[in-house]
């Protein structure tokens, strides 16, 4: 019998993270020289938050209303919620929750300390794999 698979299973474990207290410009590089798309920052009262490289470019559009890119840190526009859950937490309860409310991430937690990032990128590349899995269970080699 197949169980629900866990965040767990398809999350990116051990993420890349950045301080609160970090400039954005170091948040963006940072970013940039890992290849991610998203940074979960611990935040001075201990929660966690998380900035995205989309917010990055976003706040550096004319026009809005932080015009002063250098100056500030990653705790000036790090969003008070985030969406976050337990590892051992159902993959379709996750993916139907960041369905629904339009979420591109979701930080991963055991005992309340982070142990992984499930992104977007993440549940694309899970179900690439199980769509393979299923219609070339031989590993994919195999040409029509």
């Amino acid at each position: 019998m197949k169980r629900m698979p866990r965040v767990k299973d398809v999350m990116t474990a051990f993420p890349f993270s950045v301080s609160a207290d970090a400039s954005m410009a170091e948040a963006k590089a940072m970013m940039k020289e890992h290849k991610v798309g998203h940074l979960p920052v611990k935040l001075s009262d201990g929660t966690l938050s998380v900035i995205s490289l989309r917010e990055l470019a976003r706040i550096q559009l004319p026009g809005h209303s932080h015009t002063d890119f250098d100056e500030l840190t990653v705790s000036d526009m790090c969003p008070l919620s985030v969406y976050s859950v337990d590892l051992y937490t159902p993959l379709i309860e996750v993916l139907d929750h960041m369905s629904d409310t339009h979420t591109d991430c979701a930080l991963v937690t055991r005992q309340d300390k982070l142990a992984g990032v499930f992104t977007f990128s993440d549940a694309c590349t899970a179900y690439s794999k199980q769509l393979k899995d299923f219609f070339f269970p031989s590993g994919g080699d195999d040409v029509a």
